[in-house]
């Protein structure tokens, strides 16, 4: 990408981009320019004119009439080969650094152009007033050619552009929120909390309120988008003291933030403090607003931390929420026999089993409790079932979509089989009140005796998924 340096500065005032002013690339006449509040810029080193100085900008004024890119860039590598030989021969020549920049921005190393710019402005802090318009236009440039690539994407190519982005001008906030988006999803913790970091910075800073109202409320609201992406970054790295500050701190600005407050809570069990990540979750469930979702990731969090009435109370209430969820209903079940609650695990079993016809786990856990409660013709009957089953259904588990559908994954072992028969499971989807939405049908072959097979389908829906279940022919 050839940024020409006037083509920049149109581009930046014509947006609307803030700082724009003259930004040629010769030494320091005229008259300061003035901050908001009226002092006076610092002067800082005058810059000196030597041989190297006028080669390297009699090189990049060459360059940039070029027509052939070859001669362009020819000519633009001799003029950093002047700009550098000016530093080499004073490092206190700010017109040196600066026509460093300008030289490295013209061949695309946009890193380099940004450290040159920094130096420049550092010896002379007028340079940082002008040469801003010329540093955020080339920022915008590679942020837009970068976005569509996010957007089909392709992060691999979208990536190097936010970092030069990033490299040339680092006052603004974008590339990086988008930087650790990337960096997240692919699970690459410290660049992504680096950007983390940098983009707060800026939004915390006094340069929130050199922005538009419209720019100023998106920086505003990415911020607190980027307070939950920090803490869940520090959890999956396992890096827990951080993330309970970091939900604690999401809690304390919002209480009624569910998911941060239920995220502490977990943590907190990641972290062996049961007792205090049982007061969050005692908290949460005495709110009227907790979703199934939320019981399920309550009731998880207490059977971690070995709480299993808590668990019981919590899985009861997902499986109110969603009246077929299968994986609610083997937790619960799973909770009761923990909890050594004989007499109320077997009609929970029962609702289990109904959708999950050979889960062996499931009847021998009703079993179990039926004999606990005396009732050994039952379980005899139950122990029978589990001898009769051909196969074994196990390690089944659904992942809902936030746009709709669901993806069911588990395992089939053989037990009586052929090796090599098939078995065609035909799963059913439900709403939440326990509606059929739909089936979908899967053929697994299965291997020799107590081998598993793993096996995974999605079904496709606009509408979100309540619960499923699945019958299973053979042959």
């Amino acid at each position: 990408m050839k940024i020409r340096l006037g083509l920049v500065l149109t581009l930046a005032c014509g947006l609307g981009l803030t700082g724009c002013a003259s930004g040629g690339g010769g030494g320091g006449g005229g008259a300061a320019p003035s901050t908001p509040d009226g002092a006076s810029f610092m002067q800082g080193e005058r810059p000196r004119d030597t041989e190297n100085t006028r080669a390297a900008e009699r090189h990049l004024d060459d360059g940039e009439d070029a027509d052939d890119p070859g001669e362009a860039r020819l000519s633009f590598e001799q003029g950093l080969a002047s700009a550098m030989a000016a530093i080499a021969e004073d490092g206190r020549n700010p017109l040196a650094h600066r026509l460093a920049a300008q030289v490295n921005l013209a061949l695309e190393n946009y890193q380099d152009a940004g450290t040159y710019f920094d130096h420049a402005a550092e010896l002379r802090p007028l340079y940082e007033f002008e040469d801003q318009p010329i540093r955020e236009g080339a920022w915008l440039a590679l942020y837009q050619k970068a976005i569509p690539m996010v957007n089909s994407g392709d992060y691999q190519d979208a990536v190097p552009l936010f970092e030069d982005a990033n490299g040339i001008y680092s006052e603004r906030p974008e590339a990086m929120v988008t930087l650790a988006q990337i960096y997240a999803q692919q699970r690459d913790h410290d660049p992504a909390l680096e950007n983390i970091v940098s983009a707060l910075e800026l939004i915390n800073s006094d340069r929130i309120e050199e922005q538009d109202s419209t720019t100023a409320a998106n920086w505003r609201q990415q911020a607190s988008s980027l307070l939950l992406l920090q803490a869940q970054l520090f959890q999956d790295a396992g890096r827990f003291e951080e993330a309970a500050d970091a939900y604690r701190g999401l809690v304390a600005t919002d209480p009624d933030d569910v998911l941060a407050a239920r995220s502490l809570a977990t943590v907190l069990v990641q972290l062996g403090d049961e007792a205090a990540a049982f007061v969050e979750y005692e908290k949460l469930l005495a709110r009227p607003d907790l979703s199934a979702a939320d019981f399920y990731v309550i009731g998880v969090g207490f059977y971690n931390g070995r709480d299993y009435v808590g668990a019981v109370r919590a899985f009861e209430g997902a499986v109110t929420s969603n009246v077929n969820d299968r994986d609610a209903l083997e937790m619960w079940t799973r909770s009761l026999q923990l909890d050594s609650a004989y007499m109320e695990l077997p009609p929970v079993a029962e609702r289990w089993v109904e959708l999950d016809p050979y889960s062996q786990t499931g009847y021998l856990l009703m079993a179990q409790a039926v004999n606990q409660n005396g009732d050994e013709d039952r379980a005899g009957e139950l122990i029978r079932t589990i001898d009769a089953l051909e196969v074994e259904v196990s390690d089944l588990q659904v992942t809902r979509f936030a746009t709709g559908g669901a993806r069911v994954s588990g395992s089939v072992a053989n037990k009586t089989l052929d090796q090599g028969a098939t078995v065609t499971f035909t799963f059913t989807f439900y709403t939440a009140a326990g509606d059929a939405m739909g089936t979908l049908t899967q053929e697994v072959t299965v291997g020799g005796e107590g081998m598993k097979e793993i096996f995974q389908l999605e079904f496709s829906t606009e509408d979100a998924v309540g619960g499923y279940g699945y019958t299973l022919s053979i042959g």
